[in-house]
């Protein structure tokens, strides 16, 4: 952690416990905004104390802010910190106040108003207060923020639009929470447009950038429901583009996101994701645990030709069911029906047709502990390579 972080942490400790007056220090608001900027370059790289420090000052902010005269905001690098102190998580009353004082603040009118619109809720009127603004020209630390600003209020209308002020807020601001949120964002918005190439390169930048930040999570639920939508589960070549991004993530992180694409290559009728998804899923999954229950699922719902037959028995007859849900039961009979529709192919008797509780009466080992997905493809390259030896010693 640098020197002025630890200074600013120590500032926030005597003000927290008493042990001095905000009044007492000679602090200007751009020299605060500054510690602030450097507490959430902390929160980026995913210190938490970084998060309560943060708040603790911002709340400092407010009430300093709020009390400083109009002189104070005479200073350009004051009143550009108001703007950057609201749109951090600082109360909008401090930019209500700074826009009723004479004289006016020494910063362009217009950011003021864009930056109290957004906070307030009112995305066009950004839009139209930021008309004649040239956000490159600005001084980086305030143009990162209102280029995100500008970037959520014209999404909806103009997603690509929205995307280069986004790039252009992370280029502001490199190394900083700006950057993290605004790649972050980017990264979603590539996914909206469809612009796959894009979003893998971005994602990994971020993968590799900001991994630990605070809001990684988010990062990692919006990455997942975007695999949906580009259609990653849905198609045997978008998954392949995708499997070396899939690296990148922890583990765990991988586990998750192997299940939701196996499951949704499996309602899909996608059978090479779901071989993929799920021979990978299985290297991660912990034995004996639910998911590993569900890898084999699914994929004993993808090998259901007449040569897989005995792969697909063996696995389903090493799931646990009682580690399942009613629906993945359900599920499970499906895939019975079908073995036993294949296995009395293609004259089954007549109660094995249409009868789920067939699944029930199976006889299963006398214990499955022994089963594993791989024992009869084994067992078949096996017999297939002692073929191949008689043949060529005939």
């Amino acid at each position: 952690m640098t020197r002025s972080v630890l200074g600013g942490l120590m500032l926030l400790a005597m003000l927290v416990c008493g042990g001095a007056s905000a009044q007492s220090f000679e602090t200007q608001p751009y020299e605060m905004v500054r510690t602030l900027q450097e507490l959430q370059g902390q929160v980026a790289e995913g210190n938490s104390q970084a998060v309560a420090a943060q708040r603790v000052l911002l709340l400092d902010m407010d009430a300093r802010f709020t009390r400083l005269p109009a002189e104070a905001w005479q200073d350009p690098r004051n009143a550009r910190a108001a703007i950057i102190h609201v749109l951090s998580g600082g109360h909008p009353a401090v930019l209500r106040r700074l826009t009723s004082l004479s004289p006016a603040p020494a910063v362009e009118p217009a950011l003021l108003q864009a930056a109290l619109a957004y906070v307030e809720g009112r995305e066009s009127d950004v839009v139209v207060a930021l008309e004649g603004v040239d956000i490159a020209a600005l001084p980086p630390a305030l143009g990162g923020h209102v280029a995100l600003i500008k970037a959520a209020a014209i999404l909806r209308e103009d997603p690509q639009a929205a995307l280069e002020a986004l790039t252009l807020a992370r280029l502001l601001m490199p190394g900083s929470l700006v950057e993290e949120a605004a790649l972050r964002r980017e990264i979603f918005v590539s996914g909206k447009v469809g612009d796959i190439e894009r979003f893998q390169s971005l994602a990994i930048r971020y993968l590799r950038r900001y991994r630990d930040s605070i809001y990684a999570g988010d990062f990692r639920r919006r990455f997942a429901l975007s695999l949906d939508a580009l259609g990653f589960g849905r198609n045997a070549e978008k998954f392949a583009l995708i499997e070396g991004l899939l690296m990148e993530f922890d583990a765990d992180t991988r586990r998750e996101l192997y299940l939701r694409l196996a499951r949704t290559g499996l309602l899909n009728g996608e059978r090479l994701v779901v071989d993929k998804a799920s021979a990978e899923g299985l290297k991660l999954a912990i034995d004996g645990s639910h998911e590993e229950m569900l890898f084999k699922l699914y994929r004993a719902g993808s090998l259901l030709e007449i040569e897989n037959i005995k792969v697909t028995r063996d696995m389903l007859w090493s799931i646990d069911k009682d580690l399942l849900t009613a629906e993945e039961r359900e599920l499970m009979r499906a895939i019975f029906a079908v073995v036993n529709s294949v296995r009395h192919f293609p004259t089954p008797p007549g109660h094995v047709i249409g009868e789920m509780d067939v699944y029930e009466t199976l006889l299963a080992p006398k214990s499955a502990d022994w089963v594993r997905p791989g024992m009869t493809e084994v067992e078949d390259l096996i017999e297939k390579t002692n073929a191949q030896i008689q043949k060529v010693g005939g």
